[in-house]
């Protein structure tokens, strides 16, 4: 895991100092070693974070001496010993035990087409000295960042785009297009373009191909989502692939030179991991879960209680109101974008604490919900799919009341009734979107973009709103957060529902498996059940990593908000209604809580332009 910088192009010796500068800005992403590697019309840079091999021979950029090819790299990959095993009956020789020399051999025998074979999360820069070309690749669900930049100048890429803004000052600016996204559509990341003009990120489960001599670069997809459903999957023999796939999962990312921890915040997926990952480790684990003084936010006694089952050490991170804003102006400008969850600040503080324990590597539990339908709206898509293929008989009419009441299992009435509203009800959704939802503070109207929407057109709607929260509306920009805050304090996050041997299995899974009992997750909370965790197994609602968001925007800091928030001078008013905004601020005031989701994005997106635009282009 760690920080990677290049520039392919035309540069004098000046450039050169300024290169080093700008990978310096991302020393945090790696604290153990810095590389850099100059040839005639290419500066590449590493700043290395040391999991796997933490001597000498995994220092980047890794050039292998027999070809001359050159890689820089940052993630992990997890089957390396598998990998290095077939390279080696090849032929091929190592030097040491890193995952970076395995991948740079693999490239060198077999080039992109290793990329479908790769369990693992990257984002790295290959030059083959074979092809003249140099092959960018990005993981199947982009859980590691990579950006890239192309003009007269050259082509330059980076893990983050400050590291490309100190070289090329003149892309700060605001994509507005990606900045009304976010505000108007609630869209984080879900185009190609970041939140800086003519700064764009490399789409997931691509490859591209940029050839010097001629400056083009061509982009190509390595993996795609499962189109088949496996209908004759039984109860039986979903339970048992299950536990199959991702007790692997949890065992390939135990893989370390370091201490291996977990983030937990006492709901399914981080309580499965740490049962997986207690069944497979001969030591005790040792668990980080965010507490609040509001009693009522806190998910201590959940994740404490999983913990004593699991045998596993927990230590609470305190998140205070007092240093909150302050904190998320740091993490503003890590993230070099706004964000719409305050989740930030209490996984910054999670984050710094594991640094200060020594325990460099977490296993996090995102991607399950979007795989798992987890999440209410999908389980209100399903009743009404099996509402709309039924024929009204009195004994249907039965099944689906039956199959309503059902949802308590794991939701309230009240939630499943707020959300069935929404999806009967397109027209009645845009109407409050733009009446009442933040589309109604901006001077325009904003479209949910058609690439989006078009995703997938299939006969199974659950499966359609899955796959597109999982790969565009959702998961990514949680991914991004989560890798922002973790590398800031020189953490790596790894996550098991992310193994895409366990994705694909898990976008197979027929329909009747996914709410089985009337239970969301139902597989994940068998699995928890049979292992001894029956009392997180059969939790109604898990809250993650809430904050008590509503109270701090008028709390302490009450008057600085509201200060950053109505900044007459912020670009931001030349999209939004200043008057509407003030009208926003004294609603929540007054103490409705309607407001907080579209206050908390008005003020990260503040906080971004004072940090990352303003200060740093004066």
């Amino acid at each position: 895991m760690c920080g990677i910088l290049g520039w392919i192009g035309d540069y004098g010796q000046d450039d050169r100092f300024r290169f080093e500068a700008a990978l310096d800005l991302i020393a945090y992403r790696g604290p153990d070693d810095k590389g850099v590697h100059a040839e005639t019309r290419a500066l590449l840079g590493h700043r290395r974070l040391s999991i796997l091999d933490l001597s000498p021979a995994g220092h980047q950029p890794m050039i292998e001496p027999a070809s001359g090819a050159i890689l820089v790299f940052n993630g992990e990959i997890y089957n390396h010993i598998e990998l290095r095993i077939e390279l080696e009956a090849l032929g091929h020789c190592f030097l040491g035990q890193s995952d970076t020399e395995v991948l740079l051999h693999a490239l060198t025998e077999w080039g992109e087409k290793v990329l479908p074979r790769l369990n693992g999360m990257w984002a790295f820069a290959f030059w083959s000295p074979f092809t003249k070309k140099w092959l960018l690749a990005r993981d199947r669900f982009g859980v590691k960042p990579l950006y890239y930049r192309k003009d007269r100048k050259g082509f330059a890429f980076a893990s983050e785009p400050k590291a490309l803004l100190a070289l090329f000052p003149e892309h700060r600016s605001i994509e507005e297009s990606t900045l009304l996204d976010f505000l108007g559509n609630n869209l984080l990341y879900a185009r190609d373009k970041s939140f800086y003009r003519g700064i764009y990120l490399h789409p997931p489960a691509h490859f591209s191909l940029f050839t010097p001599s001629s400056g083009e670069l061509n982009f190509e997809r390595y993996w795609d989502y499962p189109k088949e459903i496996s209908w004759k999957l039984t109860e039986e023999n979903a339970v048992t692939e299950f536990s199959s796939l991702f007790t692997d999962s949890v065992r390939l990312r135990l893989r370390s030179d370091v201490p291996v921890g977990v983030t937990l915040s006492g709901g399914l997926d981080s309580t499965g991991i740490l049962t997986a990952a207690t069944g497979l480790s001969s030591s005790s684990l040792t668990c980080f879960t965010s507490t609040y003084k509001e009693k009522t936010q806190s998910e201590y006694r959940w994740a404490k209680h999983a913990c004593k089952t699991a045998n596993a050490a927990l230590i609470p991170v305190d998140a205070p109101e007092e240093n909150w804003l302050d904190t998320l102006r740091d993490i503003a400008w890590h993230m070099d974008a706004p964000g719409y969850s305050p989740a930030v600040y209490p996984l910054w503080l999670l984050m710094k604490r594991a640094r200060t324990e020594k325990i460099p590597v977490l296993l996090e539990g995102q991607g399950a919900d979007e795989a798992l339908a987890g999440y209410p709206q999908y389980a209100v898509l399903d009743l009404l799919s099996y509402i709309k293929g039924q024929s009204g008989s009195p004994r249907q009419l039965s099944a689906i009341v039956s199959r309503l009441t059902g949802l308590k299992n794991t939701f309230t009435l009240r939630w499943a009734l707020t959300w069935m509203l929404r999806e009967l009800s397109p027209t009645l959704l845009e109407w409050h979107r733009r009446r009442v939802g933040f589309q109604s503070l901006l001077f325009r109207d904003i479209d949910i973009p058609k690439h989006i929407t078009e995703i997938r057109q299939s006969s199974d709607m659950v499966q359609d709103r899955l796959q597109m929260d999982h790969a565009v509306a959702i998961l990514p920009g949680l991914l991004h957060y989560g890798d922002i805050i973790s590398m800031a304090h020189g953490i790596e996050s790894r996550n098991p529902f992310l193994d895409y041997r366990l994705v694909e299995w898990m976008f197979k899974l027929p329909p009747q498996l996914r709410f089985n009992y009337g239970e969301t997750k139902w597989v994940l909370r068998h699995y928890l059940r049979y292992n001894n965790q029956a009392t997180i197994g059969n939790r109604q609602m898990k809250k993650g990593y809430p904050t008590p968001i509503a109270q701090w925007l008028v709390g302490k800091h009450g008057s600085e908000i509201t200060s950053i928030l109505t900044d007459k001078k912020s670009p931001l008013f030349e999209l939004c209604d200043l008057k509407k905004v003030k009208r926003l601020i004294k609603k929540t005031q007054m103490g409705s809580l309607t407001a907080e989701h579209h206050l908390y994005k008005l003020l990260s997106t503040q906080l971004w332009i004072q940090k990352c635009i303003e200060a740093q282009a004066n």
